[in-house]
């Protein structure tokens, strides 16, 4: 149903309240009026009646009564005072008239006027007389006489003046009624917009609240009561508008802290739809969290782990936590922590989900106990070989000294070995508490950088009989920690050189590109299988356990050559193909 404005519905109702009073007003004063003048008439009718009464009254009381005589002061009196005169006999005869002929005229006895005269009482009536043929006032005065009412004098007006005088006072009052109505809906007009367009400021305020702009405010009208509403309205904004920022700085606030943790966490109902969910939660199911929202959460995530858990969650009041594994490009292993969430109503509404991606944690886990029993299983031998000739040397003490020195050489060999390992695991474990932040980069040629490497290798070498070759230009320069660098390009070459074949050589080739510095190691041993090639950086990892053992090595120094150029954000891979030989690639940024 449409809606009427408010002006229409207060200005129309004061237009009828003031057209009704004013003619209920105008009604009144039009029927006062009348009687005013009907009793004005009265009144004159009566002094003229009063007037004539006198030298009526000597005409009546001579004898015999002179007729004519009476009507010709009737008819003179009547066009001198404008009044018409009779005098009727008791008996109702018309004795004489100033306007009609007596002889001609009806018995007036019963006449209202007449009847009330005889009686002794003013008589006063208003009918039409068809004598005149018109609306008459009629005014009787009786005469008294010696024995009693000797006649009675009427006088008499037309009304056609009166009613003259009534319509002209009645025109004037409809006409000033008519302006009155007019000024009158003016001004009601005037006080209705008056009132109105503070309403309409309110309004319009309103709508602007309505549609989110709580930075306007509504100007105060001069009205009490309006002025109390557009201040309750401008404080209902203000505190509106504090709230809203309370909830949205709250908000951002939640949203900076889901943003920047590291554990996904994910909102459910009890439908299993997600409320909401942070970045975190949506990488570890390769969806964009925006996608995710009031969906299933088991559309994203079809885990038979992560169902029942869900459902277990739900269907409890209590937390509740375990470890899943999620299968996607690589295996995750999330460690889930589930806690009931309650609305303003204390309704269970669902529940919220933090997942902690512990996988890392598993693998260095792991690593840990496989390193701790690659250590174990490294240093058992030795030391079990140094146990075994130590009781032989114990209980062969007469035993030659050319035996004894075979036994300490023994000794000697597996102490040094141990050294190399203890050596090298000091190494690795010295790299990982600089995570980065030890390295000292300096600008360095790197020609002579392979050259100190080469040097500290060259006994081996010789020993080979392998030729080192270095091709590198004398000006490149890179900007690496020399140490590190120099021991990383040494732990490679002394692998060549440990698994080339005598009179073979081993090339080292350094040069710039446009992206990146490269150095390449390579050798002329028997080569490395292509499954072994994703695993050779793996501490204690072995090709060939037991040539490794022979050639001395600890299976720790392609693991710190590794770390090495990852603390130089270089990167290294290795390329072999069985019975051809092996090449180390190492890739460093121009500035490292």
């Amino acid at each position: 149903m449409k809606k009427q404005k408010l002006i229409w519905q207060i200005f129309p109702l004061f237009l009828i309240i003031i057209i009704i009073s004013l003619s209920l007003e105008a009604w009144y004063f039009n029927r006062h009026s009348r009687q005013f003048f009907l009793e004005n008439t009265e009144k004159e009718l009566m002094v003229r009646a009063r007037l004539i009464e006198f030298k009526i009254t000597e005409i009546l009381s001579g004898k015999p009564v002179q007729n004519q005589k009476l009507n010709d002061l009737c008819r003179d009196l009547g066009e001198s005072i404008q009044t018409r005169v009779t005098v009727v006999a008791p008996s109702g005869e018309v004795m004489a008239d100033s306007l009609a002929r007596t002889a001609t005229m009806e018995n007036h006895k019963n006449r209202p006027e007449i009847q009330t005269a005889l009686t002794g009482e003013k008589g006063v009536s208003i009918r039409y007389s068809r004598t005149l043929d018109q609306n008459m006032m009629y005014f009787a005065l009786p005469v008294e006489g010696n024995t009693g009412i000797a006649a009675v004098i009427r006088t008499a007006i037309p009304l056609t003046a009166i009613e003259k005088n009534i319509r002209s006072t009645r025109n004037k009052v409809f006409g000033f009624l008519i302006l009155t109505v007019i000024a009158a809906a003016g001004v009601s007009w005037y006080v209705t917009r008056k009132i109105i367009q503070p309403l309409e400021a309110i309004k319009k305020g309103a709508q602007a609240f309505a549609r989110g702009d709580l930075s306007n405010r509504l100007a105060v009208p001069d009205t009490e009561e309006l002025s109390e509403l557009a201040r309750s309205m401008n404080q209902m904004a203000e505190n509106l508008t504090n709230r809203i920022q309370e909830a949205l700085n709250r908000q951002r606030e939640l949203e900076a802290v889901h943003a920047s943790m590291q554990e996904g966490v994910i909102a459910i109902d009890n439908q299993e739809k997600i409320i909401t969910i942070n970045d975190a939660a949506a990488r570890i199911f390769n969806f964009p969290a925006i996608e995710m929202k009031n969906k299933n959460v088991l559309e994203v995530a079809r885990n038979y782990e992560l169902q029942s858990f869900i459902r277990t969650a739900l269907s409890t009041h209590e937390p509740v936590e375990d470890d899943i594994l999620i299968h996607q490009d690589k295996d995750h292993i999330l460690n889930i922590h589930s806690s009931a969430l309650w609305d303003s109503q204390d309704h269970r509404m669902g529940t919220l989900i933090i997942f902690h991606d512990i996988t890392r944690i598993r693998r260095l886990e792991k690593m840990h106990k496989d390193f701790a029993a690659n250590v174990s299983h490294e240093l058992k031998t030795p030391l079990t070989t140094l146990k075994g000739f130590i009781e032989t040397l114990q209980e062969m003490p007469d035993s030659s000294s050319e035996d004894r020195s075979g036994f300490l050489k023994i000794l000697e060999k597996n102490v040094n070995r141990m050294i190399e390992l203890i050596n090298d695991l000091l190494s690795l474990s010295r790299l990982e508490r600089l995570e980065g932040t030890g390295v000292r980069f300096a600008d360095n040629q790197l020609f002579i950088l392979i050259q100190g490497a080469v040097a500290a290798c060259g006994p081996l070498a010789e020993k080979k009989q392998i030729q080192i070759q270095i091709t590198c230009p004398q000006d490149l320069t890179v900007r690496v920690d020399p140490v590190l660098m120099e021991q990383a390009i040494v732990n490679l070459v002394e692998n060549a050189v440990k698994y080339s074949l005598k009179n073979s050589q081993v090339d080292i080739c350094a040069r710039s590109t446009s992206k990146d510095i490269q150095i390449d190691v390579r050798d002329a041993g028997p080569g490395i299988a292509k499954e072994h090639l994703p695993k050779i950086f793996n501490r204690f990892y072995r090709v060939d356990k037991g040539r490794s053992r022979q050639e001395g090595g600890t299976g720790l120094g392609l693991a710190i050559v590794k770390h090495i150029i990852q603390y130089h954000n270089g990167q290294i891979t290795v390329s072999s193909v069985k019975g051809k030989g092996t090449v180390f690639h190492i890739r460093l940024p121009s500035h490292a």
